[in-house]
């Protein structure tokens, strides 16, 4: 995982209630559960609601319990009893409360049609139980987790003979798995391929390395292999003994006035590519030294003995070599040097840039009635030693969800799946970038995906809650409803054993594990990782991404197996694998069912929507929040109808009951320019460690704008190229932005087309 900037959107986790079901031969069996409370994210603090019993033999039923859940959602309304007071004429909650109410059975998403069926109590209310019986008796946290112990053993660095070795023990684990078309695919990583306009960068092939002091005291500073983060990425060969000077940060030329560096190692504490280029590149020093900080969280700071991994430019040919220390270890070293001391040091580094190749990794469970359609699961497989959480864990359970969905196939506890199955190990960002550009059939198939990334961390070390992430506002989908209702499933089943004791299996713990409840969230789209890149325009494939956040020792020699917990890493696994199998098997005898279940969690969108326009102030954009709402209402029926076309008629219907939005009065001071996108730039402009505004207009170019500069800054720059389509205008962009995210002024997105104009990413018509 990359840097963190978030940006959530509305969001929530109510969903119908799961209920008893009969054990059976390999399983335990869950008993009847309580309605859950869930923690649910608004782009505010976290807040707890308390969905109401939703049952899913009726969707006449969804009515007044949908209410309660949307009600309790909303901001200043606490406690389920007063929810259901506001629900009455004379309850407590207003005109404001009962407008929503009304503007909801307006839309129509909330009285339906009774759902054809029996009243069987089922864990997820659009799978009969015995599916879902068959995808838990197969999933193994357990498991997951020594295989985290495996991928642990590799310093997986793109292009590295690390990366390679990791990747073909997931190829053969694979196959012996039973997915026999397991195979690597190679992609050139060479500093010149493109893959679209990202320019593939060099791998790197480290073997040891070493820093002592050499006086005034002699010791043993740091060691690669034996710390893996020791040596910055990209680091190259050398044997230097010299004087050590402090510069600071390091990152601009202030820090080095009056300091002779030139054949000394410095000290900084700036980003490692820029101080490389100001100390080696500018002034000839030999090399330097490191205490980059980590990601910035309430505990930063805290662990003064964190080493965290860094990297040199592998564009860079001409590197040199960082070693990273401790704090504890940096601020040793700034005292003495501060007190007068002369410290010499020595060393020595076997590393070099190369030629390399993207590995990705990819297995198949093949659709028997649309093979050509794919749902893909996706995880990269890289980073430093250990790099337990960031990402083998991810890795490990999307590997789990392979193997187990593989073995009930082939056991016949589930029948064969439609619609393929694709299961992708990738270097972060840019292998995702070079396989969908090599395969943009790929892309086209793909009806969506779930990507993981870091979901396997335990609380009390790593500080991180599990967040499921909605795909794009752009590409609204119904997998967001789908990964909505198998959360709230998993949820409830932990917080009835927590709560309650009693099975442990029916409260989806492992042995190995914890016995915590699943602590989560339901988001909207964040930064960060593959799934970026697969929801880009270029692509457009609709993906949920599962990830913890934060976490204090990703990134560090402290992300390690023992911060993780096998009971995590199986009720993700367990997640993964509903959501995906829902998407490639669900009988089309169901899909009545997952529209009432979709119709439920749209109307309590529509209502975080119509809250948002009341409070907006401002008449225009209180408008474009409901029309926009009843864009994505309608995209997500679409998507919906489109893969089980048994429920097009029926969402075509709750469709045609959306209100016809009124055309916006066009603005005096409208910005009606329309951008056209670049047909060679495909992709998100940030590849990993490519920049292509940075290459465009050069390194010191200005290019944060207002607009990125906004927090949230990276998803809204990210959505309003995404929104280029050729037909919109500036002012159309911004007003899609206003209504699915937040308002935002059009000189905002007429700067940030411009920069994209003059990096050619855009032109204007």
């Amino acid at each position: 995982m990359r840097g963190h900037r978030r940006r959530t959107a509305n969001a929530s986790s109510a969903a119908p209630r799961a209920a008893a079901r009969a054990p059976t031969p390999r399983n335990h069996g869950y008993s009847t559960l309580k309605p859950a409370f869930v923690s649910v994210n608004r782009g505010g603090p976290i807040e707890t609601i308390a969905p109401s019993r939703m049952r899913a033999t009726a969707a006449s039923s969804f009515r007044r319990p949908l209410m309660t859940a949307i009600l309790c959602s909303l901001p200043a309304m606490t406690g389920p009893t007063a929810a259901r007071d506001r629900l009455h004429p004379r309850g407590r909650g207003g005109s404001m409360k009962r407008r929503w109410v009304e503007q909801l059975l307006a839309l129509g998403l909330v009285a339906g049609a009774p759902v054809a069926g029996g009243a069987e109590d089922r864990m997820v209310p659009f799978w009969p139980q015995a599916v879902t019986d068959a995808i838990h008796g197969e999933i193994d946290g357990g498991a997951a987790l020594r295989t985290v112990r495996d991928l642990g053993r590799f310093h997986r660095v793109h292009g590295s003979p690390g990366f390679t070795a990791a990747a073909e023990m997931m190829r053969e684990r694979l196959i012996a798995a039973g997915l026999a078309d397991a195979a690597i695919e190679r992609f050139p990583a060479d500093g010149t391929t493109r893959y679209a306009h990202f320019r593939s960068y060099l791998g790197w092939n480290p073997t040891e390395a070493s820093l002592e002091e050499v006086s005034p005291h002699a010791r043993p500073i740091a060691r690669f292999p034996d710390l893996a983060v020791a040596l910055a990425d990209y680091s190259q060969d050398a044997d230097v003994t010299a004087e050590l000077v402090d510069v600071g940060r390091g990152a601009a030329p202030a820090d080095y006035a009056g300091k002779a560096v030139r054949g000394r190692l410095v000290l900084a504490s700036g980003p490692l590519p820029l101080v490389h280029r100001r100390a080696v590149e500018e002034r000839g020093a030999a090399g330097f030294l490191s205490d980059y900080p980590n990601q910035r969280t309430a505990w930063s700071g805290d662990d003064r003995d964190l080493v965290r991994w860094g990297h040199l430019s592998p564009y860079q040919t001409g590197n040199t070599f960082a070693f990273m220390l401790s704090a504890r270890q940096s601020q040793d070293l700034r005292n003495r040097l501060a007190a007068g001391e002369k410290i010499v040091l020595h060393a020595r580094v076997s590393a070099r840039m190369v030629p390399a190749t993207y590995d990705v990794v990819t297995a198949t469970i093949a659709g028997q009635e649309r093979p050509g359609e794919e749902v893909v699961l996706t995880a990269h497989l890289c980073h430093e030693s250990a790099g337990a959480n960031d990402n083998a864990s991810g890795s490990a359970a999307v590997f789990e969800i392979a193997r187990a969905l593989r073995s009930a196939v082939a056991r016949g506890t589930l029948a064969a799946p439609r619609r393929t199955l694709r299961f992708l190990w990738l270097p972060e960002i840019a292998g995702s970038q070079a396989w969908l550009v090599r395969h943009p059939e790929a892309a086209r198939a793909t009806v969506a995906g779930i990507h993981m990334d870091m979901v396997g961390g335990l609380l009390a070390t790593t500080h991180g809650t599990f967040h499921l992430s909605r795909s794009a506002e752009s590409h609204p989908h119904v997998v967001d409803e789908i990964a909505r209702a198998w959360l709230a499933a998993v949820v409830r089943a932990s917080e009835r054993y927590a709560e309650r004791g009693g099975d442990a299996y029916a409260g989806l713990a492992w042995p190995s594990g914890s016995r915590e409840s699943f602590l989560t969230d339901l988001r909207g789209v964040e930064m960060g990782s593959d799934h970026q890149v697969f929801e880009e325009a270029s692509f457009g494939v609709p993906m949920v991404y599962f990830h913890d956040w934060p976490d204090v020792t990703i990134h560090t020699n402290k992300d390690l197996p023992e911060n993780l917990d096998a009971t995590k890493l199986g009720r993700v696994a367990f997640l993964g694998a509903g959501i995906a199998w829902t998407l490639a098997a669900l009988p089309d005898a169901e899909a009545p069912r997952l529209l009432a279940v979709t119709r439920a969690g749209l109307a309590e969108r529509a209502a975080c929507a119509g809250l948002r326009a009341e409070l907006s102030g401002y008449a225009r954009d209180a408008a474009l929040i409901r029309r926009e709402a009843a864009v994505v209402t309608s995209a997500t029926l679409r998507s919906l109808g489109a893969l089980w076309p048994s429920a097009a008629g029926a969402a075509g219907t709750e469709e045609a009951r959306l209100r016809d939005p009124s055309p916006m009065a066009p603005l005096a001071d409208s910005d009606g320019r329309v951008p056209v996108r670049n047909p060679d730039v495909r992709g998100p402009l940030g590849v990993y460690y490519y920049d292509h505004l940075a290459e465009m207009l050069g390194p010191d170019a200005e290019v944060e704008t207002a607009l990125a500069r906004r927090d949230g800054g990276e998803v809204l720059t990210w959505e309003a190229l995404n929104l280029v389509d050729g037909r919109r205008s500036v002012q159309e962009i911004r007003d899609v932005l206003t209504g699915r995210y937040e308002p935002v002024p059009v000189a905002e997105v007429a700067e940030y087309l411009d920069l994209l104009a003059r990096a050619r990413v855009v032109s204007w018509r």
